[in-house]
C-alpha cells in the first residue's frame, strides 16, 4: 500500500514537472521568436504604409501638374477667342471699321453710333470683357460703348500714349487699373491692343479690357475642390488669382507652368503637403531599417533555433500545435486595436488615392474630348506635325503613320427622339451609340475616336490600317446603321469623308462628311452617305444649275410673274436631261436650298410661309413621288400656293405698292449716275433712311446691292451682244468712271468685263 502510494506520488510529481517543463519551453521559444516576428512585420507594415503614401504623392503631383496646365489652357482659350473676335471685327466691313472710314465724316450715325452699338453687342456677347474702346489717330478721338470724347479728356490716355511710344500691344498686358471717366472707380483689367488696319495701325487701334475678376473666377472654378493650393501671376509678377493668403511653399508636390500665349505663370501645391514630405523623408530610412532588421532577424532566428533544437526535438509536434493555438489567441485579443488602426489608415490613404485617380481620369477624358474636337476642326496646335504624335499617342493612337477617315453619325428625326425619351434616356442611348461604334470598329480592325460635338451628331475619325480603303469604311459605317436599326427604336444616317494620310487633312474629311449629310433629305435617311454621292457645286453642271436657279429664285422672291416661266424652263431642262431619280432629287434639293437662302433675306412673315408651310410640303413630296410628272405638278403647285400667300401678304402691307413703284423706277433709271437713296427720297417724297428700311424689308436686300445687281445684269447683256467699249458700257449702266464699273463687275460676277466678254463670245 505504501509502496503504491509512493509510486503514485512520484508519478504525479513526474507528470506535473513534465507539464511545467513543457510550458516553460513553449514560452521560451515563443518569447524568443515572437519579438523578431513582430519587429520585422512592424517594419514591413510601416514600409508598405509609407510606400503607398509615396505612390499617392506621385499621383498627386501628376494631377497637380495636369490641373495647372489644363487651367492655363482654359484661360488661354478664353483670351484667344477674344483676340480672334477682335481680328474678325477689324476685318469685317460695315461694322466697327466705319469709325475709321473718312468717307463717312458727314454721317455720324454710320461712323459713330453703329460702331458704338457693335462694341456694346460684343461686350454683351463676351461676359469676360469689361470694356472696349477705339482710338482714331486722325483726330485723336476715343469711342467707347458709352461715350465719344477727345483723347485728352480720356482717363486711360496714359495707356494709349504708352502704346504709341513703345508699340507694345501684341500680347495681353499685366494687371492694371482702368477707368474711362474721372468720376468712375478704377477696375483691375488685363488689356489687349489691336491696330487698324492690321498690321500697320496707321489709322487707329481697338482696345479690349478683360476683368481681372473674370480671370479669377475662371481659375477658381478649376480649383474649387480645395484640394490644391494655386497662385496665378502675370508677366509683371502681379497676382491674378490665389487660393489663400498664405504663401505658396515649394516642395516635392510643387509645380509651375507658364503659358506660351500670355506669359502668365501658374504655381500650384497640394494642400497638406507636410504629410507627403514626411512620408518621402522617412521612406528611405524605413527601407534601410527594415532591410537591416530582416537580416538581423535571420541571424537571430538561426542562432535561437540551433540552441533550442536539441531539447525540443522530441516535443516539436506538441509545441508547434500549442504555440499555434496561443498565437491565434494573442492575435484575437491583443492585436485587435492595432490592426483596426492600420486598416483605418490604409482606408484613408486608398480613398485619397482613388480621389486623385478619379480627378486624373476626369481631366484625361476632358482633354481627350478637346483633342478630338480640335483634330476634327483642324486646330493648328493639335494637328501640326510637331504636336500631333505626342498628343495622339497619349489618347490611344498607336500607329506611327496617319491613315484616317471621318464619319459623322446623325440621329434621324431628332425632335421626335427628344420628345420620346427623357434627358437621362437620351444620354444613355447616345452613350450606347458611341460604344457600338467602338465595338464595330474593333471588329473591322480599326480604332475610332469620337465625341458628341453637337446634340444630334456624333463626330469621329477612324485610325485605319494600311490597305484599308473607303469601301472598308463604308462597310463599317453600314454595320453601325444596321445595328442601330435592328436593336433600338431610332435610326441614324452616317456621312463619310475621304481617307487621308495626314493629320492636317482630317478636318477636310470632316467637312466632306458634314457636306454629305446635308443631302440626307434627298438621298434618304437610315443609310450611309459617302462624300462622293453628294453633288459637287464646283462642277460645270452645278454652275449651270445655279445660273438658272438665280433667275427663278430672284423672280420668286420679288413676286414677279416671270417666276412661272423660269420654273417651266427649269423642269424642262430636267426632263430633257433624262437624269436618274437621284439626280432629280439633287437638282430639286439644291433649288429648295437656294430658295430658302433667298427668302431668308425677307421679312419674318414671308419666311414663315416658306419654312412652316412650303418647305415641309416639298420635303414630303421628295420622299413619295414616283414619276417626273408628279414631281413637276406637285412642286409647281406648292410654289404657286406659297407665292399666292406671299402676294396676299404684300397687298396687306401699306407700303408694298410704293416699293413696287420704286423698283420700276430703278429699272427705268438705273443708267442715271445720280440714282441714290437721296434721289429716290426726292422722287417719292420719303425719308432716305425710311426708303432704305422699306426696301430691305420688302425685297430682302439693300438698295445699293439691288441697284448694282440690276446694272451688272444689263452690263452682261451689253458685253455679250454688242461691241461697245468698256467705257461706253459703264456710262450706259450708270457709272461715270470705268474703273468703278470694272471693280463692281468683278466683285459681283467674279470676272473682269473683258474676261466675261471673251467667255460669253460664241466659239469660232
Amino acid at each position: 500500500m505504501a509502496s503504491s502510494f509512493s509510486h503514485g506520488t512520484l508519478g504525479g510529481q513526474s507528470l506535473d514537472g513534465g507539464i511545467g517543463m513543457r510550458k516553460s519551453w513553449f514560452y521560451k521559444l515563443l518569447f524568443s521568436y515572437l519579438p523578431v516576428f513582430f519587429i520585422v512585420i512592424s517594419f514591413l507594415i510601416a514600409v508598405f504604409f509609407f510606400s503607398v503614401g509615396e505612390i499617392t504623392r506621385e499621383a498627386a503631383v501628376t494631377v497637380n501638374r495636369g490641373a495647372a496646365a489644363h487651367t492655363l489652357e482654359v484661360v488661354d482659350h478664353s483670351l484667344r477667342s477674344i483676340e480672334q473676335m477682335m481680328i474678325k471685327e477689324l476685318m469685317t466691313t460695315d461694322g466697327i471699321q466705319n469709325f475709321y472710314n473718312e468717307t463717312l465724316w458727314d454721317e455720324p450715325f454710320h461712323r459713330m453710333v453703329r460702331p458704338s452699338d457693335k462694341l456694346r453687342d460684343i461686350v454683351t456677347q463676351f461676359p469676360m470683357i469689361h470694356s472696349m474702346y477705339m482710338v482714331r489717330w486722325e483726330d485723336e478721338t476715343v469711342l467707347s460703348v458709352d461715350a465719344a470724347l477727345p483723347l485728352s479728356r480720356f482717363e486711360d490716355r496714359a495707356f494709349v500714349e504708352s502704346y504709341l511710344e513703345t508699340g507694345d500691344g501684341s500680347r495681353w498686358t499685366s494687371l492694371r487699373p482702368y477707368k474711362e471717366l474721372t468720376n468712375q472707380n478704377a477696375t483691375d483689367v488685363v488689356t489687349l491692343v489691336k491696330p487698324y488696319p492690321v498690321p500697320a495701325g496707321d489709322q487707329g487701334v481697338l482696345v479690349v479690357n478683360v476683368r481681372g475678376q473674370s480671370v479669377r473666377q475662371l481659375v477658381q472654378e478649376m480649383f474649387d475642390s480645395g484640394f490644391l493650393q494655386a497662385l496665378l501671376v502675370d508677366r509683371a509678377g502681379d497676382t491674378l488669382f490665389a487660393t489663400g493668403l498664405e504663401p505658396l511653399p515649394t516642395g516635392r508636390t510643387f509645380t509651375e507652368a507658364q503659358s506660351d500665349y500670355t506669359g502668365w505663370i501658374m504655381k500650384s501645391q497640394i494642400r497638406g503637403g507636410a504629410f507627403y514630405r514626411f512620408a518621402s523623408s522617412f521612406n528611405n530610412v524605413l527601407l534601410s531599417s527594415g532591410l537591416a532588421a530582416i537580416i538581423a532577424a535571420v541571424f537571430y532566428i538561426t542562432y535561437i533555433s540551433k540552441r533550442n533544437y536539441r531539447p525540443l526535438a522530441s516535443l516539436t509536434e506538441r509545441v508547434h500545435g500549442y504555440a499555434q493555438l496561443k498565437a491565434e489567441q494573442l492575435l484575437r485579443n491583443g492585436g485587435k486595436d492595432e490592426f483596426a488602426f492600420i486598416e483605418t489608415a490604409l482606408d484613408q490613404m486608398i480613398e485619397q488615392s482613388d480621389e486623385l485617380l478619379g480627378q486624373r481620369e476626369e481631366h484625361l477624358q476632358s482633354s481627350k474630348r478637346q483633342w478630338v474636337k480640335d483634330t476634327l476642326e483642324g486646330d493648328y496646335d493639335t494637328v501640326s506635325e510637331r504636336a500631333w504624335p505626342d498628343k495622339a499617342e497619349r489618347y490611344g493612337w498607336n500607329a506611327p503613320r496617319v491613315r484616317a477617315a471621318v464619319l459623322v453619325v446623325e440621329i434621324d428625326r431628332y425632335m421626335e427622339f427628344c420628345e420620346r425619351y427623357t434627358k437621362r434616356d437620351q444620354s444613355l442611348l447616345k452613350f450606347l451609340l458611341g460604344n457600338v461604334a467602338h465595338e464595330i470598329a474593333l471588329q473591322h480592325g480599326a480604332h475610332i475616336f469620337g465625341e458628341w460635338l453637337t446634340a444630334n451628331k456624333w463626330s469621329a475619325f477612324l485610325q485605319l490600317k494600311e490597305g484599308q480603303t473607303t469601301e472598308d469604311v463604308a462597310m463599317l459605317a453600314q454595320g453601325i446603321v444596321t445595328w442601330i436599326q435592328s436593336n433600338v427604336d431610332f435610326q441614324v444616317t452616317i456621312g463619310l469623308g475621304d481617307v487621308v494620310a495626314r493629320a492636317e487633312d482630317i478636318s477636310a474629311s470632316y467637312e466632306q462628311a458634314l457636306h454629305a449629310l446635308q443631302y440626307k433629305m434627298t438621298l434618304g435617311n437610315c443609310r450611309v452617305i459617302g462624300h462622293w454621292e453628294a453633288p459637287d457645286p464646283s462642277d460645270a453642271a452645278s454652275r449651270g444649275g445655279m445660273a438658272d436657279f438665280r433667275g427663278l429664285t430672284q423672280s420668286f422672291k420679288l413676286g414677279e410673274p416671270e417666276w412661272e416661266t423660269h420654273y417651266e424652263r427649269f423642269v424642262e431642262e430636267l426632263r430633257t436631261g433624262a437624269s436618274p431619280k437621284e439626280e432629280l432629287l439633287h437638282q430639286v434639293n439644291y433649288l429648295v436650298y437656294q430658295l430658302s437662302r433667298e427668302l431668308s433675306e425677307l421679312n419674318a412673315d414671308y419666311q414663315r410661309i416658306w419654312s412652316e408651310e412650303a418647305a415641309p410640303r416639298i420635303h414630303r413630296l421628295l420622299k413619295h413621288f414616283d414619276t417626273f410628272e408628279e414631281l413637276r405638278t406637285g412642286l409647281g403647285g406648292i410654289l404657286t400656293d406659297a407665292q399666292r400667300r406671299m402676294a396676299a401678304l404684300r397687298e396687306e402691307r401699306t407700303y408694298s405698292s410704293t416699293m413696287k413703284e420704286v423698283r420700276r423706277y430703278i429699272a427705268d433709271n438705273f443708267s442715271n449716275p445720280d440714282l441714290s437713296l437721296n434721289h429716290l427720297s426726292d422722287a417719292f417724297d420719303l425719308n432716305p433712311k425710311y426708303v432704305s428700311h422699306l426696301f430691305k424689308e420688302e425685297f430682302g436686300e439693300k438698295f445699293v446691292e439691288y441697284l448694282a445687281g440690276v446694272r451688272m445684269e444689263q452690263a452682261k447683256e451689253l458685253l455679250a451682244a454688242t461691241t461697245l467699249s468698256i467705257q461706253e458700257i459703264a456710262l450706259r449702266v450708270g457709272y461715270t468712271h470705268s474703273f468703278s464699273f470694272i471693280r463692281m463687275f468683278k466683285k459681283i460676277v467674279g470676272l473682269t468685263p473683258g474676261d466675261y466678254r471673251k467667255q460669253a463670245a460664241p466659239p469660232s
